[in-house]
């Protein structure tokens, strides 16, 4: 199935990829031939049961070991799992070689795995990753330019085409059920129903913004960050049915806005990648200020090969989370006090990156990029 989409094709992203080349412990890290073969096998250490019969929260943080370099995090609490996507790469923005990656099912009691979905032939490494109402698991697949479906129950897969060089990356739905997702490669919006199949796609008002991130408010609004090195801008906008919006630009105090997220109180917080910090906007002032949270690797940086604040999220008390790939670092911001608190992780290749996220029992989970893992931390982890 094959959808229609209109605008123009991004010809180059190339300071995007400059940046991402700085980034130390990066190298294309791409299965064997031999680690594609065994993926699939795979057992099954553990399964989840569903709905009101979920075991309960293990309180110890632990980890799990992921087949391939994984990346977006999804959390299902109403079915009790964990979605992780495995490119298997690092993408620049885009992996260097074609291969069909994996979406791994873990335990939300305790982060144990229960089990791959190999993506089938045709399809490419799955980079960011959200779940629906149905336990149905959504991805973007930036080497195909596609946008990608999985039944899990019945392990069936769907594929649909979007506009040749968007790079879908990030995506999240509405509440009306309905698919928003970023194109890094042609700038712009996309829309996606999944029940009609049909596709808009509303190009930003800036030109080669390279969109990245994307998160829902509290009211229902969209926001995403515009990631070209030197321009400094989120976006926003008000879903519709139709798929067709008015995108509002703002300028924010920072010249790379990565990940993107919303507290309680409606502020829009994003990290700030080589800048070393963390911005937060008040969509009320329209204003927005930096919190550094790199500070000793990378005093008062602009660009900095030491620190790249990746994800992003706030927890049940208002604090900011964030990691940081390059120092190997997991963190909070109290935003109320300044107050910046952070653990060096024990691997040192661990390269935490674009997966972050909390589930209702407020447990952290995070992927560790260059060492292969999910990670759990219950609240309290870390004081």
């Amino acid at each position: 199935m094959t959808l229609v989409s209109g605008g123009g094709v991004l010809l180059a992203v190339i300071g995007y990829a400059i940046f991402m080349q700085l980034v130390a412990g990066a190298s294309q890290v791409v299965p064997t031939s031999a680690k594609v073969q065994q993926m699939s096998h795979r057992s099954h250490i553990s399964e989840e049961v569903p709905v009101s019969f979920h075991r309960t929260q293990s309180r110890l943080a632990g980890e799990a070991v992921t087949t391939l370099n994984p990346w977006g995090i999804a959390i299902d609490s109403k079915h009790g799992f964990v979605w992780v996507a495995e490119p298997g790469c690092e993408p620049v923005p885009t992996c260097p070689s074609v291969f069909s990656g994996i979406i791994g099912k873990y335990a939300l009691s305790d982060g144990s795995f229960i089990a791959d979905f190999q993506e089938p032939q045709g399809y490419t490494s799955p980079l960011f990753v959200t779940v629906d109402s149905d336990s149905h698991v959504w991805f973007t697949q930036p080497n195909s330019n596609a946008i990608g479906e999985l039944d899990p129950e019945h392990a069936t897969w769907k594929q649909w085409q979007v506009k040749q060089g968007s790079m879908p990356y990030d995506l999240t739905f509405d509440i009306h059920s309905n698919l928003w997702f970023t194109e890094f490669g042609t700038s712009a919006i996309g829309f996606f129903n999944p029940q009609t199949h049909k596709l808009v796609e509303t190009s930003t008002p800036t030109p080669r913004s390279n969109p990245y991130g994307i998160t829902k408010d509290r009211g229902g609004h969209m926001w995403f960050t515009e990631n070209r090195a030197d321009i400094g801008q989120i976006g926003s906008f008000t879903p519709t049915l139709s798929g067709r919006i008015t995108i509002v630009e703002y300028a924010v105090a920072t010249p790379q806005p990565h990940l993107i997220t919303t507290d309680p109180a409606g502020k829009i917080w994003y990290s700030e990648a080589f800048a070393g910090s963390i911005g937060e906007f008040n969509p009320s002032s329209g204003t927005s200020r930096n919190f550094p949270v790199s500070l000793g690797i990378c005093p008062n940086p602009t660009v900095c090969s030491g620190t790249h604040i990746s994800g992003i999220g706030v927890d049940g008390k208002g604090l900011i989370w964030f990691d940081d790939s390059l120092s190997g670092r997991v963190g909070y911001l109290n935003p109320f006090t300044g107050q910046v608190v952070v653990r060096t992780l024990d691997k040192s290749d661990a390269h935490p990156h674009d997966g972050l996220s909390f589930d209702n029992m407020n447990t952290l989970w995070f992927t560790e990029q260059n060492a292969s893992a999910l990670v759990r931390w219950p609240a309290g982890t870390l004081n």
